[in-house]
């Protein structure tokens, strides 16, 4: 079924109007601490606050989020953390070429949980080669569920990929439980760790979503 006109319109004046707002936020070449589903913000300005020499993005879908997780960081007076509202393949796109990430967060995704929706899930090998082109060697990733089958999914395919690697011995910098996590009775925890090996560029896009006309790599 093609997609209708009006649509497409508005995906790229959403596109659009995100470059902007990036091209704003990170006018010149940095590396920055990115959490993907940030929330209300809880863990990434607590994180704000301890790693105050780095500047730090949150994301986030839902607009409700993102106004409480940009309260909590004005309340704490951090000009380092800021917030987007934004999905993370869409962030990729629009984010300018000279940013890069120091480390990433992915602290309970969306697992969805249906055999026939996996495909939705943003972990998948096609993501982290995309993340790669913004990261240098030992870039972490961290990543946290509580479920089981999520975590088995990316902790299998993390093996078969030369651009990243599990890193058994690594320390988790901060514990801060998310709402998520407090309701979780139980959960799973990795970090990935940056290789050296050269990355592809790659574009990657939600499912659902037109290609990007003009997508935004890495320098």
């Amino acid at each position: 079924m093609p997609i209708r006109p009006a649509f497409l319109d508005l995906i790229a004046s959403r596109r659009s109007q995100l470059r902007k707002e990036l091209s704003v936020l990170l006018p010149s070449p940095v590396a920055i601490t990115w959490e993907i589903g940030c929330g209300h913000g809880h863990f990434l300005t607590a994180y704000a606050s301890v790693i105050s020499r780095r500047f730090h993005v949150g994301i986030d879908l839902r607009l409700e989020r993102i106004i409480k997780a940009r309260r909590k960081g004005e309340r704490a007076g951090l000009a380092n953390c800021h917030f987007v509202r934004c999905e993370a393949r869409e962030f990729l796109n629009g984010l300018p070429p000279h940013v890069t990430f120091s480390e990433i967060w992915v602290l309970f995704p969306d697992p969805w949980p249906k055999v026939r929706h996996h495909k939705n899930r943003l972990l998948q090998p096609k993501f982290f080669e995309a993340v790669a082109g913004r990261t240098e060697e030992g870039t972490p990733l961290y990543f946290r569920t509580d479920h089981v089958g999520y975590f088995r999914e990316v902790y299998t395919f993390l093996a078969s990929l030369t651009t990243w690697r599990l890193a058994s011995t690594a320390v988790w910098p901060l514990e801060w439980p998310t709402v998520f996590q407090s309701r979780a009775p139980s959960y799973h925890s990795l970090v990935a760790l940056r290789t050296a090996h050269p990355a592809k560029p790659t574009v990657i896009v939600a499912p659902g979503l037109p290609a990007p006309e003009k997508p935004t790599l890495p320098a």
